[in-house]
């Protein structure tokens, strides 16, 4: 009776470790920035920060999102909404190339963030240092 009672304690400890320890961290750097072989730059860098929620906006995170397609473009400040299992970054319209003017819907992952820009191809940017690092 007494080693049963001990591997339900266990087993109830194991339970309460799963589910609150195994959850991605909802800030990072997540990137897929990289120079070609003719020396352009092309990829993707998103970079989730908190901060104080401004007057009338849907939560307290932000994202810093740099594109580039031969160049790079320049940094934008967009909103984000997390929820259990997505984020997304609206983006504010700014008419550059580089960067789609549009909202970026995904998922965080221990290793990397995956998603789209509306009618993009889906990404894969891996958790890890800046490339400006």
């Amino acid at each position: 009776a007494h080693m049963r009672v001990l591997r339900r304690i266990f087993f109830l400890l194991l339970a309460v470790l799963l589910l609150t320890g195994c959850q991605p961290r909802k800030t990072g750097l997540f990137s897929s920035l990289d120079i070609d072989k003719d020396g352009l730059l092309y990829g993707y860098e998103i970079f989730i920060v908190k901060g104080d929620r401004a007057a009338g906006a849907e939560s307290d995170y932000y994202a810093i999102v740099q594109c580039a397609n031969g160049k790079i473009s320049q940094p934008l400040i967009g909103q984000v909404v997390m929820t259990s299992d997505q984020v997304i970054i609206t983006l504010p319209a700014h008419g550059k190339p580089g960067c789609p003017s549009s909202q970026f819907t995904g998922t965080i992952g221990f290793k990397e963030l995956t998603g789209n820009f509306s009618n993009g191809k889906e990404l894969a940017l891996s958790r890890k240092d800046s490339y400006w690092e």
